[in-house]
């Protein structure tokens, strides 16, 4: 966590409020979020953050539940999440979800958690063997084998909620 942000006290742990607890500017909101001004544009013109109220002089202004909101898809790209299925998971969020969809998502995305949890398992054990010594041949290389055979099981299914 930031040393120059305190925690919100109604956010969940982790999470950083603003230093201010009012409207801001794309700059403090970067900030505060800790995302570049270039990618919060770029996520306003997308639709994953919704289009900020203007000031006079043309300036958007951000409120807190936007820093929220960057930090929670930062998040979520840093596991390895699409960014349509960042789209997803922020509609799911919404009051206005309906519970069906929501429990179909969740059940799809559960699976391929579990999936890609049991293939970095599986490459972990790999790496450990690696550090023992290196392999005799490219072909036996049990890091580069643990990856083929998760590629090849996922070429044709691919992942619409994590990177493939």
């Amino acid at each position: 966590m930031d040393s120059k942000m305190p925690a919100s006290i109604d956010a969940p742990d982790g999470a950083v409020a603003p230093s201010t607890p009012g409207p801001m500017r794309i700059g403090e909101l970067a900030s505060a979020s800790g995302v570049p001004v270039d990618t919060v544009r770029y996520y306003e013109r997308i639709g994953l953050l919704p289009p900020p109220a203007r000031r006079g002089g043309g300036y958007r202004k951000y409120e807190p539940d936007d820093v929220f909101r960057l930090q929670a898809i930062r998040g979520a790209k840093a596991l390895g999440l699409t960014l349509e299925a960042i789209r997803t998971l922020l509609a799911m969020a919404l009051p206005s979800a309906r519970p069906a969809p929501v429990r179909a998502c969740a059940k799809a995305l559960q699976q391929e958690l579990a999936e890609r949890c049991a293939a970095l398992q599986a490459l972990a054990v790999a790496v450990e063997t690696c550090r023992r010594g290196p392999p005799p041949t490219l072909a036996a290389c049990p890091i580069l084998a643990t990856l083929q055979t998760y590629a090849c099981t996922h070429a044709t299914s691919g992942s619409a909620l994590l990177d493939s």
